[in-house]
């Protein structure tokens, strides 16, 4: 995992923005290009610090590839408006197409990287002494499909009767998701073996 840099968002832009582009993806149409700098200037104004990062792995030439790309929110209003507490919010995530991997980019086992894109985000969170606490709002274009995948990764769903907090101008559409002390705990302490 290494920060991410205005080369590492042009590399993904030009080498897998064009394939998942062509797929039914809810991010086929981001520009990390774009991103990257809007999202520092957003959160600037708002006294915020995004943390962008490039997960690699290696293929099977033994070079390094870049395979997610991902954008977090430092201190951002826990979603549980109950408690007055931050969080990180990862505001953008995205994981390089498995099978663009292998057929483009010679990598015979590309890894599973929802799990480690959130995990990523738990340990940031527990580092700068946020208790592990995350939020996100998963795209509107991933359908029903894609909140089951980050129920299915252990995020809980926000009911959509739920108020957030002052601090989040987007409404509660019921795509809120989240992780508190106990469940980031819990997914942490599954990826220990690996980290």
């Amino acid at each position: 995992m290494t920060d991410m840099v205005a080369g590492d968002a042009a590399w993904w832009d030009v080498r897998l923005g064009p394939k998942h582009a062509r797929m039914e993806r809810p991010d086929r149409y981001w520009s990390w290009s774009v991103l990257l700098p809007m999202c520092h200037l957003v959160q600037l104004a708002k006294r915020r610090y995004c943390r962008p990062l490039v997960i690699w792995a290696r293929a099977d030439s033994g070079r390094f590839l870049r395979v997610g790309m991902s954008i977090f929110i430092e201190s951002y209003p826990y979603l549980e408006s109950s408690r007055s507490a931050d969080s990180y919010f990862i505001w953008f995530m995205s994981a390089a197409d498995p099978a663009a991997l292998q057929s483009d980019f010679s990598m015979s086992h590309p890894p599973a990287l929802g799990r480690v894109l959130l995990d990523n985000a738990i340990v940031l969170s527990q580092n700068a002494g946020a208790g592990g606490r995350i939020g996100l709002h998963a795209a509107v274009a991933g359908g029903s499909t894609l909140l089951k995948i980050y129920t299915r990764c252990g995020l809980l769903l926000l009911p959509a009767t739920a108020v957030l907090p002052a601090g989040v101008k987007r409404q509660n559409d019921g795509r809120f998701l989240f992780a508190d002390e106990a469940r980031a705990e819990t997914l942490a302490a599954m990826l220990d073996p690996s980290r």
